[in-house]
């Protein structure tokens, strides 16, 4: 037995044990590399179980094809979860380079990139690993919740597109995900951050209501 069967045997081992029925129904086909079956894991699994299988998938090196159907979902929804499962920067890196995102054809070499956060120092933010190629969105992070947070900031950088590990715009974020923290520097200010907040807003508002062309930014 190759060392990656006898990881996915002991990762199915595992999961039979922690997991309802329902959760476990499309565990082995998922590790065998079907693909439908691998994002109804990940929708079926309780949010706290998700990376940790994420973990057991790439060592058990499941298919790539059926891989990525599995980490995007966990990855947009369960990100802080995955993050606490691969423990290390590099193990998270290493699972991403497994997934083998395509990257958009569209996107040049050198893609500038925004991440807005609150509460947060200049060296946290800049270690985060989700970016932006869009300036509004990252304005809208910086500033939804500076009220109550403090601190809000607004950081951009240039990277190479090969340093790009996902690219998603599944919640129309247009989302850089970054396993290296790039030399970034403060773009802007307050005000600025604020003007752009509210543009995004009403974008937003003008994308959810009825009968109107969907518009949103990113």
């Amino acid at each position: 037995m190759s060392y990656e069967s006898f990881q996915k045997e002991i990762a199915l081992y595992r999961l039979a044990e922690i997991c309802q029925p329902f959760e476990y129904e499309f565990a082995r086909a998922a590790f065998d590399g079907d693909m439908e079956a691998a994002c109804q894991l990940s929708f079926r699994l309780n949010n706290d179980k998700r990376g940790a299988v994420a973990v057991a998938m790439w060592r058990a090196k499941v298919p790539a094809n059926a891989f990525r159907e599995y980490l995007l979902p966990v990855w947009d929804h369960d990100h802080r979860h995955l993050i606490e499962a691969a423990k290390t920067r590099r193990t998270l890196a290493y699972m991403f380079r497994y997934a083998a995102f395509p990257m958009p054809a569209e996107l040049p070499d050198v893609v500038t990139v925004w991440r807005g956060s609150s509460a947060l120092t200049f060296n946290e933010a800049r270690t985060g690993h989700a970016w932006t190629t869009d300036r509004d969105v990252a304005c809208w992070f910086a500033m939804r919740f500076a009220e109550h947070n403090g601190s809000p900031l607004v950081l951009t950088a240039d990277i190479a597109k090969r340093d790009i590990a996902l690219f998603t715009n599944e919640r129309s974020e247009s989302e850089a995900v970054l396993m290296r923290p790039p030399a970034a520097r403060i773009d802007g200010d307050v005000s600025d951050w604020t003007e752009c907040y509210q543009r995004k807003v009403n974008a937003m508002k003008i994308a959810k209501e009825p009968g109107k062309l969907r518009v949103v930014a990113g």
